[in-house]
């Protein structure tokens, strides 16, 4: 089929139940060839619903009264309604993938996954094998063809999708969060991969996302959605401002946006969208460099401490899977109290590293120790009543029929805890549920099935936490507040040891102590955040892009040792109203 087209939603409410509320509300919208289309919102706000029903799943699939209709207008060739076609025919027309891409994934093997779609079209054998391979190129993934999925990591397996979803060669391409799961540089390739189907060939592209930072260069427009309604819609270099509309909707705007409206008489050239354009609105302004300002030594959090007792630690770790590394001789030490993070590619250690940690995994050689004691590998129970371990999906941890059964699972059944472990309504209430006790997990959101997760573990007063892209599928803000929980359970607790295993560099700025980066399963860097990410080839290598703000911070001093990481901190650096250095303006 043609690319040409002109997809119209024009729906008046849409509700799951009958007599629920509506989630989608006055959606007016049109969506054309050659145009990527970035939808944003804070979790719950309709957006994910929106993709449903762009795809044509609302209703016939996925269920609930929607008044409206979703009307794809192919040129001469007529037009059709999505919301009334069978699913097959509706998946030649519109593609889609999902944030969770277990929910899409019915093959044993990769290329039969990305074949299926293909296949089940009647296309011949050579056409089907040319998409196939053409597909796992465009997502960099050829060297998974023969691979079992379920041998994949998060972040593979979304690729996958992804791919899936381009081998159908539909005109319009819809996509929840497809980059939840990939690394920073894995996120760009995607992107890239994306703008091309869009501006190179025609497609649409229509993206659901929360990575704004990432995306927002590559797109043609920004949707704002809020309450089931479109709050915006606008060209992303006037999407954004004024900032305070998306802090009400509880959507962080991107850095550098917030860096022009904290600084305006250096963007009068309008809003940067990219690094570069930042650093050349920078210079037009007469700012060449901040090296000037830059500290002369390092912040008093970098001068020697105390050695605190160890918490966790590996020594000469191997460990393999099928005569394939996974780590090399990694060794580790992570004190009592500290918050680490660990970055790297899709399938560089970070997870098999969490897992032996906990003692999920059997290594081939080395030692693990947990406060003190051996870690038992094989033996999960040995461990759990000191360490918790939040899965990168909640769902596999949630198996009680309400938020009381998971919070009280702990005492009911005299599992082993912490001395001072809490009751479960003084969990509920730390964690915000205390007003949801008798409701189904399956009833929550995204955010509140995390909460829970986390609340569930926190039953057994653990004194360290290894958290498994614990962000994934939730907007900014609520990413912040989970972290926010954390830093109160931290000073409920006295202290409270954290290992982040995360691809999201903004909360590792804001948040850790340490960021040790893995490269094919070796640790390559540990260090503080902001001298890790003022070293930008060495991360591009492990998968890892800083923040904008600290790459825009390096772009201007290439010799700094530590960056800024926030559009703030940046601002009174480089203000001559404000002549501090960066040492005097992180403390």
């Amino acid at each position: 089929m043609s690319p040409r087209f002109q997809l119209r939603a024009a729906i008046s409410s849409f509700r799951y139940h009958e007599q629920g509320p509506a989630v989608l509300t006055g959606i007016e919208l049109s969506f054309r060839p050659g145009e990527l289309v970035v939808i944003a919102g804070p979790s719950g706000s309709g957006k994910s619903t929106l993709a449903l029903a762009l795809a044509g799943l609302v209703p016939g699939r996925v269920g609930g009264r929607l008044d409206g209709q979703v009307m794809l207008d192919r040129g001469g060739d007529g037009t059709v309604d999505l919301t009334s076609v069978p699913l097959h025919e509706a998946a030649q027309h519109v593609g889609i993938t999902f944030q969770n891409p277990e929910y899409q994934l019915i093959q044993y093997q990769v290329a039969a996954e990305v074949a299926f779609g293909p296949e089940n079209l009647g296309l011949p054998h050579e056409e089907v094998v040319r998409r196939v391979h053409a597909a796992l190129a465009a997502v960099r993934a050829e060297e998974l063809a023969g691979e079992a999925i379920g041998s994949l990591s998060g972040g593979q397996k979304q690729r996958v999708a992804i791919a899936a979803a381009l081998a159908m060669a539909p005109p319009l391409l819809v996509l929840d969060e497809p980059t939840s799961d990939l690394d920073p540089v894995g996120t760009q390739q995607v992107m890239e991969i994306l703008s091309g189907l869009s501006h190179e060939r025609g497609h649409g592209v229509v993206l659901v996302e929360h990575k704004l930072d990432e995306v927002v260069r590559y797109a043609d427009r920004v949707i704002l959605v809020d309450g089931g309604r479109v709050v915006v819609d606008e060209h992303p270099r006037r999407a954004f401002t004024p900032t305070a509309r998306w802090h009400a909707a509880g959507v962080r705007p991107p850095e550098l946006v917030t860096l022009a409206e904290l600084t305006p008489e250096w963007f009068a050239s309008g809003v940067p969208l990219t690094v570069e354009e930042a650093a050349q609105a920078l210079a037009d302004a007469g700012i060449q460099s901040c090296a000037a300002r830059r500290a002369p030594s390092p912040p008093a959090a970098d001068a020697p401490r105390p050695r605190a007792a160890s918490a966790m630690e590996v020594c000469g770790l191997s460990v393999s899977y099928k005569q394939k590394r996974a780590l090399g001789d990694v060794s580790l030490r992570i004190a009592e109290g500290e918050w680490v993070a660990l970055v790297g590619a899709n399938g560089s250690g970070k997870t098999t590293l969490g897992a032996a940690l906990m003692g999920f995994v059997t290594p081939d050689t080395g030692t693990a120790t947990c406060f003190g004691e051996p870690v038992r590998f094989g033996r999960i129970a040995k461990q759990a009543d000191r360490v918790g371990y939040l899965f990168q999906n909640v769902d596999d941890m949630l198996f009680g029929a309400s938020v009381a059964a998971e919070l009280e699972f702990t005492s009911r059944h005299q599992v082993a805890a912490g001395g001072d472990a809490p009751a479960a309504a003084e969990v509920a209430t730390l964690i915000g549920l205390e007003g949801r006790w008798e409701a189904h997990p399956y009833n929550l959101s995204g955010g509140e099935r995390q909460r829970l997760a986390l609340g569930a573990l926190l039953t057994r007063a653990p004194r360290a936490l290894i958290l498994d892209e614990p962000t994934t599928g939730l907007d900014e803000v609520h990413a912040e507040a989970l972290f926010d929980l954390l830093a109160r359970v931290r000073t409920a607790l006295g202290s409270l040891t954290c290992v982040l295993i995360t691809h999201d560099m903004r909360l590792v700025a804001r948040f850790a102590d340490r960021v040790v980066a893995l490269r094919a399963g070796e640790v390559v860097l540990d260090t503080s955040p902001r001298r890790a990410f003022a070293q930008g080839r060495l991360l591009a290598d492990c998968g890892v892009r800083p923040p904008e703000i600290a790459a825009l911070h390096s772009l201007l001093d290439p010799d700094a040792e530590e960056v800024a990481v926030s559009a703030h901190e940046l601002s009174s650096l480089l203000s001559p109203s404000r002549e501090r250095s960066l040492h005097a303006a992180l403390r």
